[in-house]
């Protein structure tokens, strides 16, 4: 079975480059490759940005899957120049909303 994690860690060039990277430490990221815990969803939506989809947050933290596919499909695209930046990218959640 292939580990999303250790995948990661060859993205990013290494578990140090991708501890640095994350702002966390090697021996967090070495615990997520081994498979001794899994990394925060706040951790995992970071990297589906950082790494542009290439890892999707529901990858990384399974529980995910159900509540959020990925981040993009969330978040509004870009107003375009005819339209208010007000509000863009909230959620519907119904804070924000002008």
């Amino acid at each position: 079975m292939t580990n999303v994690f250790g995948e990661l860690a060859t993205f990013y060039g290494g578990q140090v480059a991708m501890a640095k990277a994350l702002g966390v430490t090697q021996g967090t990221v070495s615990g997520w490759v081994r498979g001794i815990h899994g990394c925060s969803a706040e951790i995992a939506f970071l990297i589906e940005r950082m790494t542009e989809g290439k890892f999707l947050a529901s990858q990384l933290r399974p529980s995910l899957a159900n509540a959020s596919p990925t981040l993009n499909a969330n978040v509004r695209p870009n107003p375009a120049d005819h339209q208010s930046p007000v509000g863009a990218g909230v959620l519907s959640s119904g804070f924000g909303s002008a």
